[in-house]
């Protein structure tokens, strides 16, 4: 997405109000239990699904499938700034934001989006409810003493809010009698260990790639998004808040068992991105649980119809409704990767966690 065309003068003030007044958007998100108890009133968050990996590894289309099926609900664009209380700004932001017309996003990869297209936009309420994970360098994991009755009943209210709106939006017939809850959090990887109990309701989905590929891809993203916050400070400002912080000069990588402290080297460099992937996979693969599904990107996008087939049934999504999708399935772009920049030892535990993926991945 072109921030230049997307986000003229006020669009900006206005989104930096938005992202400094979380506390009031708290505030008036409890009211709003209440102003709308009606339109909740029968509205269960059952059965949700977290698509969470490392970026770069297909979280994104994954997103756009799934909420393509008709069978869930997600952020959109039309959420943002006021993410917090998504009914109270659903009612005005039509007056403040015009239609947000089919672009291709800003991370350069052809995917399209609109106001309607989904988007990860989560990760502002653990921003609220956790700032002090969140340090000047890195983020820290979850651990079993963050624990938050208040976010709990926060986070699981604002699914059925998330619910309620995308049914509001809808054309009569268009969605099934209930639809579940569907995120794209990259940083919920961070939460594997000890998920917060709304999470414990539902689903990880986990795609990964080939590490080499993969970590190549994220380090091309790091430097198009260094380059873009250099010359547009809004853009960084606007990552940071809505808590993207995988790339650019805002980067704050997850410290998956302290790898920070091990001479990580710098996110200029590809060894650090193959360090990060090799260790948040492993980080993955130590805390799989029978709620995780680990996909592999490559199998995906290989033989689509199998795979999605598979994934329908595994999360209880009717194969009618998915497996047609297909057909937009692409394979990820081929990165030219110097292998003398990764040493041998990286590479070889790199690969041993590859292989450790794909025989634990069902799918």
């Amino acid at each position: 997405m072109n921030f230049d065309d997307r986000y003229g003068t006020l669009d900006r003030l206005l989104y930096r109000i938005a992202f400094r007044v979380g506390t009031a958007q708290h505030a008036l998100s409890d009211v709003e239990e209440t102003v709308y108890a009606d339109q909740l009133e029968g509205i269960a968050a059952e059965d949700p699904v977290f698509i969470t990996a490392l970026p770069r590894s297909g979280t994104t289309i994954l997103l756009k499938l799934f909420w393509q099926t008709g069978h869930f609900a997600t952020h959109t664009y039309r959420d943002m700034p006021f993410v917090l209380c998504p009914l109270t700004w659903g009612r005005y932001s039509k007056y403040f934001s015009e239609e947000i017309e089919s672009t291709e996003r800003a991370h350069g990869d052809g995917l399209e989006v609109s106001g309607n297209s989904p988007e990860a936009f989560e990760e502002m309420i653990w921003k609220h409810f956790w700032p002090e994970h969140y340090k000047e360098d890195r983020i820290q994991p979850w651990r079993s003493d963050d624990q938050n009755e208040e976010f709990n009943s926060f986070f699981s209210t604002h699914m059925r809010k998330i619910i309620a709106l995308r049914r509001e939006e809808s054309t009569v017939g268009e969605w099934p009698d209930q639809l579940r809850y569907l995120s794209k959090n990259n940083l919920n990887i961070a939460r594997l260990k000890v998920p917060p109990e709304p999470l414990q309701a539902g689903t990880f989905v986990i795609p990964f790639r080939d590490p080499l590929q993969q970590a190549a891809s994220m380090k091309r993203q790091h430097e198009r998004f260094s380059k873009i916050h250099e010359e547009d400070d809004f853009v960084r400002e606007y990552m940071e808040a809505i808590g993207h912080h995988e790339f650019g000069k805002g980067i704050k990588p997850v410290d998956f068992n302290g790898w920070l402290n091990e001479e990580p080297g710098s996110p200029e460099n590809l060894a650090f991105w193959v360090r990060y992937w090799t260790a948040g996979y492993q980080y993955i693969l130590e805390n799989v649980s029978e709620e995780t599904v680990l996909i592999s990107y490559d199998s995906l996008t290989e033989m689509p119809g199998p795979t999605l087939s598979r994934l329908a049934e595994t999360l209880g999504i009717p194969t009618e409704d998915l497996v047609p999708l297909a057909t937009e399935l692409r394979p990820p772009r081929s990165h030219s990767v110097d292998r003398e920049a990764v040493t041998r030892s990286l590479y070889q535990r790199a690969e041993r966690t590859y292989e450790n993926l794909k025989g634990q991945s069902s799918i």
